[in-house]
C-alpha cells in the first residue's frame, strides 16, 4: 500500500507559493486544444499550478504531442539561448509535426495558451500589464500556423530521449572522439557534479564538458579514475546532459523533458525529482515531463500529476490521480464486475474491510487521488455511450459540496443530458460521517476502543491517548502519528483501525453495500 496521502514538503510549499505568484518568467499556466485534432489530441484542457508536472498515459494517448505543443508556446529573441544542436532559439510546429508526402497536415486547429506575464500590452479592454493572459495559435484549413513572431518570449529547451544513447553508439561522437576539447569553465560545473553525485550516490572529484563543433562529451573523475561519456552508463550520461543544459541556460527557462526517468533505477528516480524541485526553486525554471514511472508520479504533488486518456473525440487530462490508479490503467485490464472509485487509500482500505467478502471478490476498488479526480472520472463515464458498471464514493466531507461536484462533472463531460442529476445520483455515494475518513475513523475507534484495544494488544487508556495524539497531528497526518506511537507501519495501523470499524460500525456502510449490490445485479 502506498503513502496515506502525498505529504507536501516545505520545498513543495515554497515552490507552489513562488510559482503561483511569479509573473516575471512568463510561466505556462494552461494548455488548451480548443478546436481540431492535432496528432490524436483534441479538446484537451491542462491547467498548470506547479512548476514541475508529470504526464503519464498509454502509448499513443498524446503525451509527446502535449510536450511539442508546450515547446511551441514561446518565441525568443535572436540572442536567446539555443541548445547546441539547434539552429534557432525557439521551436515551431514544423520541428515536431513532420509529414510524409502521403500524410495530411493537421488543420482547422485552435490552441489556447495561458501565461503568467508582467508585460502584456495595455489596451482598451486590458488595463493591467501583469496577469495570467491568453495567446491563441491557429492553423486554418490549407493555411499556416498564425502569428509565430507575436508569441511571448522565453527560453524553452526540449530534451528528448536521444540523451540516453551512449556516446559509443553515436556516430558523430565516435567520429570526433579525438577532437573533443575542453571548454573554458562556466562556473556551474561543481553544482552539476554535486547534484549528479547525490542522485547516483557516487562521489565525483571532477566534472567538465568537452566539445567539438555542436557536439558535447562529458568528462568526470571518481575514485581517482577519469572517464568520458564513452564509458558512462546511460543514466549517468543523461543526468550530466540534463543538468548541464539547465545550468547553461539563463534562469527562468522552460524545460520540456520526454520520458524523464530513462536510464535511472528507482531510488535514483526519487532523488532526481527532489533535486529537480530544488533546481526549479533556485533557478526559477519550469519543467514539463512525461513518464512511464510510478515512482516519478509518487514524488509529485497531486495537482502536478496528469494521466492522459482518449475518450471518444476528447483527450482528457486527469489531474490529481494516484500513482496506483494511473499505473494500474497502464497494466493489464481487470475482470471484476463493478468498478468502485474512491478518493484515497484510506477509503480503499476502509471499504475493503467493511464490504462482505462475497461482494468484495466481485468488485474492483481503486483510489484516484482527490474529489476533483473523481469528478473527472465521472465525466469520462458520462461521455461514454457504453456505460460500464461503476460507482463513485466520495469522502464524507464532500456531502456539502455535492452541487459543486455535480456541476464540475457536467461541465467537464461537455455532454447535454436532461436526466443528468438522476444519473449523477445513481453513480455516487458517500462514506459515513461529515469529515475526512482518517479523522472519522479515529473518532469512531475512540468512542468504542475495546475492539481496537484487543486487535492492537494495547491497553485501553493508552490507546485512547494514542488516538488523541493522532487527531492532534492534523489532517492526513493521523496515521503517521498513530503508527509511530504503536511501533508499527502505517499500513498495519490502517489495517487494524479499519478492521475495528468493520466489527463495530459495519451497519453505517449499508447504503454503500446496497448500491454496489444493485450494480452487480443490473
Amino acid at each position: 500500500m502506498e503513502d496515506v496521502k502525498y505529504s507536501e514538503s516545505e520545498k513543495d510549499r515554497k515552490l507552489r507559493k513562488w510559482f503561483i505568484n511569479d509573473f516575471t518568467h512568463t510561466h505556462l499556466r494552461r494548455i488548451k486544444v480548443h478546436q481540431g485534432n492535432i496528432r490524436g489530441v483534441s479538446k484537451l484542457d491542462l491547467p498548470i499550478d506547479f512548476p514541475l508536472i508529470g504526464i503519464a498515459g498509454k502509448n499513443g494517448c498524446g503525451k509527446s504531442t502535449i510536450l511539442a505543443i508546450a515547446c511551441c508556446a514561446y518565441h525568443n529573441t535572436k540572442d536567446g539561448f539555443k541548445a547546441s544542436n539547434r539552429r534557432r532559439p525557439y521551436y515551431t510546429f514544423a520541428d515536431f509535426f513532420i509529414q510524409h508526402t502521403e500524410e495530411v497536415s493537421p488543420e482547422g486547429i485552435t490552441i489556447v495558451f495561458n501565461f503568467a506575464h508582467n508585460n502584456w500590452r495595455i489596451t482598451s479592454t486590458n488595463k493591467d500589464s501583469t496577469l495570467i493572459g491568453t495567446q491563441i495559435r491557429r492553423k486554418k484549413k490549407g493555411g499556416k500556423w498564425s502569428d509565430y513572431a507575436s508569441r511571448v518570449e522565453r527560453n524553452c529547451i526540449f530534451i528528448g530521449i536521444e540523451r540516453i544513447v551512449p556516446h559509443s553508439e553515436k556516430s558523430q561522437s565516435r567520429s570526433y572522439k579525438r577532437r573533443f576539447l575542453s571548454t573554458s569553465p562556466k562556473g556551474w560545473e561543481n553544482s552539476v557534479k554535486e547534484i549528479v553525485g547525490r542522485i547516483l550516490n557516487k562521489d565525483y572529484e571532477e566534472f567538465r564538458l568537452t566539445s567539438h563543433s555542436k557536439y558535447r562529451l562529458p568528462l568526470a573523475k571518481s575514485s581517482g579514475i577519469s572517464f568520458s561519456g564513452f564509458n558512462m552508463g546511460a543514466g549517468e550520461n543523461a543526468l550530466f546532459e540534463i543538468f548541464s543544459t539547465i545550468f547553461s541556460c539563463p534562469e527562468g527557462a522552460l524545460f520540456v523533458i520526454d520520458e524523464i526517468e530513462l536510464g535511472l533505477h528507482i531510488e535514483a528516480q526519487k532523488r532526481f525529482i527532489d533535486e529537480l524541485k530544488s533546481v526549479c526553486l533556485d533557478r526559477k525554471i519550469q519543467i514539463i515531463c512525461t513518464t512511464h514511472s510510478k515512482e516519478i508520479f509518487e514524488c509529485l504533488p497531486h495537482d502536478a500529476r496528469f494521466f492522459i486518456e482518449n475518450n471518444g473525440n476528447q483527450t482528457v487530462a486527469k489531474m490529481g490521480v494516484s500513482a496506483e490508479y494511473a499505473f494500474s490503467k497502464l497494466s493489464s485490464e481487470h475482470t471484476r464486475e463493478v468498478d468502485v472509485f474512491v478518493e484515497d487509500n484510506i477509503a480503499q482500505a476502509l471499504l475493503s474491510a467493511v464490504i462482505p467478502s462475497n461482494i468484495r471478490a466481485r468488485i474492483n476498488i481503486e483510489y484516484i487521488g482527490s474529489a476533483t479526480a473523481l469528478c473527472i472520472q465521472l465525466a469520462a463515464l458520462h461521455r461514454r455511450t457504453n456505460n460500464s458498471k461503476s460507482l463513485i464514493i466520495y469522502d464524507g466531507d464532500q456531502r456539502t459540496k455535492e452541487a459543486n461536484n455535480r456541476n464540475l462533472t457536467l461541465r467537464t463531460s461537455e455532454k447535454t443530458d436532461a436526466n443528468f442529476d438522476n444519473w449523477f445520483k445513481s453513480k455516487t455515494e458517500y462514506l459515513p460521517g461529515d469529515t475526512w475518513p482518517e479523522l472519522w475513523i479515529m473518532q469512531k475507534c475512540r468512542e468504542h476502543p475495546d475492539t481496537l484495544s484487543m486487535i492492537s494488544s494495547t491497553e485501553k487508556n493508552e490507546l485512547v491517548n494514542i488516538i488523541d495524539a493522532g487527531i492532534r497531528a492534523g489532517k492526513h497526518r493521523e496515521f503517521y502519528e498513530v503508527a509511530k506511537l504503536l511501533g508499527i507501519t502505517i499500513e498495519h495501523a490502517i489495517f487494524m483501525f479499519c478492521s475495528s470499524i468493520s466489527i463495530t460500525h459495519r451497519e453505517l456502510f449499508t447504503n454503500i453495500t446496497s448500491k454496489i449490490l444493485e450494480k452487480l445485479n443490473q
